[in-house]
């Protein structure tokens, strides 16, 4: 099976669950690599209950955030195959297995990918999105990712925890972290799939491989939060980048500007520079009704170094940089 399933820890609360759901895999055959970020006690003692050699356990400096224990535990890994798995989620006993073979049919993909039910803080289904058909599975190109996320503004895919990366594959840490020239700071599982449909296939399968639990002590819950801010203005950039590079139609680009409006119009409580953005909107409906694909250009280039500035002044934590992926562990 060759995987290193890696867990970004810094909380203790649903942490032995998330080992536990790796412990229960069908399949024998991984590495789990826990690395600590938490600068506390209160971590180290959870793992230590589970006595297996399957185990590496190894702890940051403390604080260092969430996109800097990402990378660490991406390179301690072993394995050609990195499975990432949240603090706060499971794994279904299913999840390897699955993930694994359809890697292995579908010869050369980047990224495998399953459904996910979400949860509670107690455990209690909230939700079941489906992207797939039951059982069915299919093999993703660049232009049928871009269509099936960017039009809605909505990861219908997932979060990280629910994916399987090859390495081999050529898929790279830059993949979650940039889209082009930008840097990504919220929506880096959006950015990955985007960005590995470009060099090989995304294939995803419909069967339900993990949970995704949802609770007040995510980051992201508090909407002045610099991964919340990031998370809503970087789908405007998705939208730009891939109706610029052709993989969206007219009508699928006006379809996502419609759905950023309705997104800035709840945004301007909370974010700043969500009015200009909205503001903004009525030159680049029209822009893409005149099919211009130009819409990465240098004044917008500018404009979102600044607005990206603005936001890390007002809303990025002091310890850590800021929280990548969607719920900024």
């Amino acid at each position: 099976m060759t995987v290193s399933v890696l867990i970004p820890a810094y909380r203790p609360h649903f942490l032995a669950q998330a080992i536990a759901s790796v412990l229960a895999q069908a399949e024998a055959d991984y590495e789990l690599l826990i690395s600590d970020d938490s600068g506390g006690e209160d971590v180290l003692p959870i793992v230590e209950r589970f006595r297996d050699p399957r185990i590496s356990y190894s702890r940051t400096a403390g604080r260092e955030g969430a996109t800097a224990n990402v990378r660490r535990l991406w390179g301690l890994a072993q394995r050609p195959r990195v499975k990432y798995l949240f603090d706060d989620d499971v794994l279904l006993p299913n999840a390897l297995r699955d993930l694994t073979d359809l890697l292995m049919q579908h010869q050369g993909a980047g990224v495998a990918f399953g459904h996910r039910d979400i949860v509670d803080d107690a455990g209690r289904l909230r939700g079941q999105p489906r992207l797939l058909a039951p059982d069915k599975s299919i093999a993703f190109d660049a232009v049928q990712m871009a269509r099936a996320i960017v039009p809605t503004c909505h990861n219908r895919v997932g979060e990280l925890s629910n994916v399987l990366i090859d390495r081999d594959a050529d898929v790279t840490l830059d993949d979650l972290y940039r889209y082009g020239p930008f840097e990504i700071d919220g929506l880096g599982d959006v950015a990955l799939y985007l960005n590995a449909a470009r060099k090989r296939a995304v294939v995803g399968v419909g069967r339900t491989v993990g949970q995704f639990r949802r609770h007040a002590d995510q980051n992201t819950s508090a909407r002045r939060s610099y991964a919340f801010a990031m998370g809503v203005c970087e789908w405007e950039l998705f939208v730009r980048g891939e109706f610029a590079a052709g993989r969206l139609t007219v009508e699928e680009g006006l379809s996502a500007t419609a759905k950023l409006d309705r997104y800035y119009d709840v945004a301007t409580e909370f974010l700043s520079g969500a009015a200009t953005l909205k503001a903004a909107l009525p030159a680049l409906e029209a822009r893409i009704r005149a099919g211009d694909r130009d819409l990465l250009d240098t004044a917008f280039q500018a404009f979102w170094a600044g607005l990206v500035a603005d936001l890390r002044a007002e809303l990025r934590p002091a310890e850590g940089g800021p929280p990548n992926e969607r719920r900024g562990r």
